[in-house]
This record gives structure tokens, C-alpha cells and sequence, in this order.
């Protein structure tokens, strides 16, 4: 009999539909221990994680991108926990890219019938001696627009405005006032020069919906830069469509390529960084590919999914 932890966002008010789903774990006799803790601040799951490693058999981040980077940043990649997770966001872009569903039938039948895979994870690592900078993502690294952007929301005194609310302010900030910094980059990618944004990307989804790597695959080895160059953002924004709908963009400013490890330099000024949507710090970083570390549920083959009762 299995035991699984449910690791939950407390920062978002629980629906009675997640107390439903919740509630079904915890009526499942194929369990000998559910167990479900809210988060108190930030970085709590981390902490959470960190302590149950090697108590459970499962995992599982309940809530978006966030959530889920602050558990797998706890896990002991050497231990046999299988990490899940339930999305439960705003933005949802790793979800969105794996095809996982907000469904308790779904999530239970991953787990009666073993389906994980062993997954590639991203890690940045400070440069700075002065700092200790050392974070693993699932997701996309952005620096530049994208870490300006959630260092932008992180400042809002908005605290009651919706995710994509504050999202759309930050983008129309980051419009106004976002100046591209010059970087270098070296290692299996070469850059030097302005740069809008740097997507490091596992997977293929960031930005609320806006498909920045089609290409990437969280098993390849290798993760895929998407690299916008001395492009206005009013070129961007034009391109914006063809992003959302996966469309490799076709401009001189634009590269595409696949990474095992880069290091990132800033020029003039420190620039920022954002990882699965949270906003970690600024260059100078290494950046480099964890292939195989994570075990994680997912579908072992496509599943029609059936809406059943909850009894």
C-alpha cells in the first residue's frame, strides 16, 4: 500500500472542487497514508518536501508552476519518491505542456498504474561568489523580459488582483520601462549582445500559454534555448500569435537551439532571472541540463479522459 503527500498552495484559496478531489485520495483504501499540508509563506514547500522525501512514496505539488518549482527544489533526487502533481494555478504552463489534467481519476490512475517517467531538469547556478544562488527548474530560465517582468510583480501592492491580472500589468510596465541589457553567453551556445529575453527551456510552455520552445521534450537530454535577440517589443508583441500557436519564428534576431550547459555574463547590469514563473535573482549564472533526475507522473501513453463521479 502506498503512502502519498499532498503538498497544497496556500496562497490560493481552496475551491470545493479541490476539497472533492482531495477528500477522494483520502476515501481510497489503495492508500495506507494520505496526508495533505497547506503552505504558510513562500518557500515553505521546498521545506515540506525536503523533510518527507523519504517518508512517502508520492509527492504531489498542488497548484501551477510556482508550487511545483519550490517542490521539486526539496526533493532528494536520489531517493525512490515519485513527485506528481495536481495543477492547481493561474498560468499552468508545465501542466499545459505535459497534457496533465485538474481530475482526481486522472492523477489516481496514473499512480495504480505505475505511469512516471524519469524526467530532465534544469539547474542555475550563481556565478557571483558572493552569492549562493543554486536553484533546479522543470520549466523554462528566462532572463531578461521574462525576469523583469515577475520581479515587476513581486513589487505590485496588488496583492488582490488575479494572476493574469497582475501578469498584464507587469507586461505593460516591462512595455514602458524595460531597457534590454547587453550579455554574454558561452558554452554550447555563443551570444553577445542585447538580448529581449533568453528562454532555457525544458519545457515548452511559459508566459500563460505562449509556446516559446516547441521543440523542447523533458526527456531529450538537452534543453532548448529559445534565444530574441535587439527585437522591439512591438515585434514581439506582433509575433505573439504565431508564439501562442507554436510557430517556429522566422527573424534574423531569433535563434533556436539545443543546450547541455551555457554560462550567462551581464555587460553593463546585472540581469534578471525568472524560473517557472518565479522571479530567483540576477546574471552572472550557469545554466545546465540534470538529465533523467526526476521521477514523475505521467501519462505512459495518451488517456481519454471520462468525467466520473466522485462516490
Amino acid at each position: 500500500m502506498k503512502r502519498i503527500l499532498f503538498i497544497v498552495n496556500g496562497a490560493k484559496k481552496q475551491s470545493k472542487k479541490l476539497q472533492t478531489v482531495l477528500a477522494f485520495f483520502s476515501n481510497k483504501a489503495f492508500f495506507l497514508k494520505v496526508e495533505v499540508v497547506i503552505t504558510q509563506y513562500s518557500g515553505h514547500a521546498t521545506i515540506i518536501a525536503n523533510e518527507n522525501t523519504s517518508t512517502y512514496d508520492y509527492i504531489i505539488a498542488v497548484g501551477g508552476d510556482g508550487t511545483l518549482n519550490e517542490v521539486i527544489n526539496g526533493i532528494d533526487l536520489s531517493s525512490k519518491v515519485i513527485t506528481g502533481l495536481l495543477p492547481y494555478g493561474t498560468g499552468n504552463d508545465f501542466s499545459r505542456g505535459q497534457n496533465l489534467q485538474f481530475d482526481a481519476h486522472f492523477l489516481f490512475n496514473l499512480i495504480k498504474n505505475d505511469s512516471y517517467k524519469n524526467i530532465d531538469l534544469g539547474l542555475v547556478k550563481g556565478l557571483d561568489k558572493e552569492t549562493a544562488l543554486k536553484k533546479r527548474f522543470v520549466n523554462i530560465a528566462d532572463i531578461g523580459l521574462g525576469g523583469f517582468v515577475t520581479q515587476a510583480i513581486l513589487k505590485q501592492k496588488t496583492k488582490f488582483l488575479s494572476g493574469k491580472v497582475k501578469y498584464a500589468l507587469a507586461i505593460i510596465q516591462g512595455m514602458i520601462q524595460y531597457s534590454k541589457p547587453k550579455i554574454k553567453v558561452e558554452g554550447d551556445y555563443m551570444f553577445n549582445g542585447k538580448i529581449l529575453t533568453l528562454a532555457i527551456c525544458n519545457g515548452q510552455y511559459f508566459g500563460y500559454g505562449l509556446c516559446i520552445a516547441p521543440k523542447a521534450n523533458i526527456q531529450s537530454n538537452t534543453l532548448n534555448i529559445t534565444s530574441i535577440g535587439n527585437v522591439s517589443l512591438l515585434d514581439y508583441f506582433k509575433n505573439l500569435g504565431k508564439i501562442k500557436r507554436g510557430e517556429v519564428i522566422v527573424h534574423p534576431e531569433v535563434n533556436y537551439c539545443t543546450i547541455k550547459s551555457i554560462n550567462v555574463y551581464h555587460n553593463d547590469k546585472p540581469c534578471p532571472i525568472e524560473i517557472d514563473g518565479e522571479f530567483i535573482g540576477f546574471t552572472p549564472v550557469r545554466i545546465q541540463i540534470l538529465p533523467q533526475k526526476l521521477k514523475f507522473l505521467l501519462p505512459k501513453r495518451k488517456i481519454i479522459h471520462q468525467k466520473k463521479s466522485m462516490n
